[in-house]
């Protein structure tokens, strides 16, 4: 179900929108100046920047918070506590609203309280750090993923891998029209540091959990997780940092098996 657009005042939602963040200052500013005249309590969970994101985040709110890194889910919990209102929007520091999803959100409040659905999904969609807009192609990556919602109904668990939102009358989110742009490359260097600590995050998980990969998913695994990626969620259309991305998705996959094996010897399992 896609929600039409209505509604255009300007005014401040009774909305919380929280962000957790560490050495984000190159693209934090798109995401919180996106933000402009949407909500009136911005909360920021920073876990140890140094490269000025903090400084960034004090020209648009007072709502800083520090908490050392746990996990994705641990992190996202503690900051939708924070919240002042019931309806929370989750925002990666990567992640930029475009007009039209804005003027969606802003048609949820126009419902009545009891017509609104319990979480609403966000099309969260790949644009390269290269483009000359923010603006998706048609072809590009997309993300449908429940960010709106009312946390009395729904919201993260703490996992340290995963952090996606639960709904918990088991209804289904209801996909909001309108576009994320979703910055999520860095640079290459940014982007391996992240696919080998959510390798290593994944890799402890699956070890305490009893988990033995096969040698035959260490070599099937990869060439799956490429053609997935490349062609499935259609990287290719992001040209040569599509395939670069794919490429090392890959390469993730298969170092998350390795290090499996690494932590259960530690463990002392066969």
């Amino acid at each position: 179900m896609v929600l039409p657009i209505e509604g255009t005042s300007m005014s401040p939602l009774p909305l919380s929108v929280f962000v957790i963040c560490k050495d984000e200052a190159d693209r934090l500013e798109l995401v919180l100046e996106a933000l402009a005249g949407l909500t009136d309590d911005l909360v920021i969970v920073d876990s140890g920047s140094t490269d000025g994101t903090l400084d960034i985040a004090r020209r648009y709110t007072t709502r800083i918070h520090h908490r050392d890194w746990t996990g994705f889910g641990e992190q996202k919990v503690y900051a939708e506590g924070l919240c002042k209102y019931d309806w929370v929007l989750n925002l990666d520091a990567d992640e930029v609203l475009l007009d039209e999803v804005k003027a969606s959100i802003r048609a949820v409040f126009a419902l009545p309280e009891e017509a609104r659905a319990a979480a609403y999904s966000l099309r969260i969609r790949h644009v390269s750090r290269l483009a000359p807009s923010l603006r998706p192609g048609f072809f590009n990556p997309t993300n449908v993923t429940p960010r709106l919602y009312d946390r009395r109904r729904a919201g993260f668990k703490s996992s340290a891998v995963h952090d996606k939102v639960e709904i918990r009358n088991g209804t289904r989110p209801v996909t909001l029209k309108g576009d994320v742009a979703h910055i999520s490359m860095k640079s290459f260097a940014h982007m391996w540091d992240k696919i080998r600590s959510y390798s290593e995050l994944s890799a402890r998980d699956w070890a305490e959990k009893g988990r033995n990969p096969s040698v035959a998913r260490l070599i099937a695994d990869p060439i799956w997780f490429f053609v997935k990626n490349y062609f499935i969620r259609r990287l290719f259309a992001v040209g040569a940092e599509g395939f670069v991305i794919a490429i090392s998705l890959s390469a993730g996959r298969a170092l998350r098996i390795a290090m499996t094996w690494e932590e259960r010897r530690r463990l002392g399992l066969r």
